[in-house]
C-alpha cells in the first residue's frame, strides 16, 4: 500500500510540475505579448518602406530664371547631398544618372531629372543612404522666388543610434546650400 501511495504521490507530483512549468510558459508568453503591444504603441508599426521627411524653404530676392540657373548647376550638387564628388555617366534628355562618392570607400548612384524652371527630383537608388530630394521653385513675384526642398530618405540601413546624426547632416546640409544658393542667386 505504501509503494502505490508514492506511485500516487510521484505521479501527482509530476503533473504538478508539468503545470507549473505550463504556468510559466503561458506567463513568458502572456508577457512578451504585453511587450510587443506596448512597443508597437510607442514605435509604431515597423514597416521596410518607412521614410524619414526633411522638409525646408527659402524665399530668394531674384527672378525664377537666375535661381533654376543656379539650383541646376551640377557643380553644385554635392552641396547638397554631403557627396565628396559626382561623375556624369549618362544624359537622356531632361535625366542625368550619375556616380557619387561619399566618403573613401562609398560610391553610390543618383539619378536627376530635370521638370524645366519647376523642379529637380534627384533619387538616391545606391550608396548608404536611398531615398529622394525634391527642389520646386515657385515664383513669387518678378523678381522673387520660393525655393522649397524636400527630402524622403530611407535609413533602415542606418544603426538607430546613428539615425539622428544622419538627419541632422541632412538638415545641416540642405539649410547650407539653401543659404549659398541664397547668396549666388543674388550676386
Amino acid at each position: 500500500m505504501i509503494l502505490r501511495y508514492s506511485w500516487v504521490e510521484g505521479l501527482a507530483m509530476k503533473t504538478t510540475n508539468v503545470q507549473v512549468a505550463s504556468k510559466k510558459v503561458l506567463l513568458l508568453v502572456v508577457i512578451l505579448g504585453v511587450a510587443l503591444i506596448f512597443s508597437t504603441a510607442i514605435n509604431g508599426v515597423p514597416t521596410a518602406a518607412a521614410l524619414d521627411q526633411i522638409h525646408s524653404s527659402r524665399e530668394v530676392s531674384a527672378p525664377l530664371g537666375t535661381v533654376w540657373n543656379a539650383v541646376t548647376n551640377l557643380s553644385n550638387d554635392t552641396t547638397w547631398n554631403q557627396v565628396d564628388s559626382m561623375k556624369v555617366i549618362k544624359k537622356t534628355g531632361n535625366i542625368i544618372e550619375a556616380d557619387i562618392k561619399v566618403g573613401p570607400p562609398t560610391i553610390g548612384h543618383e539619378v536627376i531629372t530635370f521638370h524645366p524652371k519647376h523642379s529637380v527630383v534627384t533619387n538616391l537608388t545606391n550608396g548608404p543612404v536611398k531615398g529622394s530630394r525634391t527642389v520646386t521653385l515657385s515664383p513669387l513675384s518678378e523678381n522673387k522666388t520660393k525655393v522649397d526642398v524636400s527630402w524622403s530618405v530611407d535609413t533602415s540601413g542606418i544603426p538607430f543610434f546613428a539615425k539622428g546624426f544622419v538627419l541632422d547632416g541632412f538638415t545641416k546640409r540642405t539649410e547650407q546650400a539653401l543659404n549659398r544658393l541664397t547668396q549666388a542667386a543674388i550676386q
